[in-house]
């Protein structure tokens, strides 16, 4: 596998990868990220935009897209203290392919070391308890919950 910045030939794979991960949280009756607005918003012009602004990059193995996530160095939505920190959206991969999340936090972390980024940062919906958990045993911390845009709890991983 290897992970790189994402072009635009790699956005119809991408949303694939997002509709597949919205119908399996629905089928599996996990809040996340809602199956009648989620694909909607986050269409091919969204992740255009994206790709203008920020650091949208693309797992891949053997040409074949597997996984997505992007990398903001602010994010005041969520976050209103503007540490030096990744931000990350969107973090999604193609069902089948087991620890791939694990693989690229770890991306994740070791870009930010040699950017001397000191933090990586995340929200997820507070609801999500296996979601919650899975960034808890990634070591990140609570660190703090909000209403909007919706129920969420903050995540952030000292690195």
């Amino acid at each position: 596998m290897n992970i790189v910045l994402a072009n635009k030939s790699d956005i119809p794979a991408i949303l694939e990868i997002l509709k597949q991960r919205c119908e399996w949280f629905k089928k599996n009756k996990i809040d996340q990220w809602g199956d009648w607005y989620y694909t909607e918003l986050y269409n091919t012009d969204y992740f255009i935009n994206i790709m203008n602004k920020y650091k949208l990059y693309v797992a891949k193995k053997e040409n074949e897209v597997i996984g997505v996530f992007l990398l903001k160095t602010e994010d005041e939505k969520y976050w209103k203290d503007n540490k030096n920190a990744y931000y990350i959206h969107d973090l999604a991969t193609k069902l089948g392919y087991a620890n791939l999340g694990i693989e690229i936090l770890n991306f994740i972390e070791k870009l930010a070391k040699q950017n001397k980024i000191k933090y990586l940062r995340l929200d997820c919906m507070l609801e999500n308890k296996r979601l919650n958990k899975y960034y808890e045993d990634y070591d990140f911390k609570n660190k703090g919950e909000g209403e909007e845009p919706y129920p969420h709890r903050l995540w952030e991983k000292e690195v």
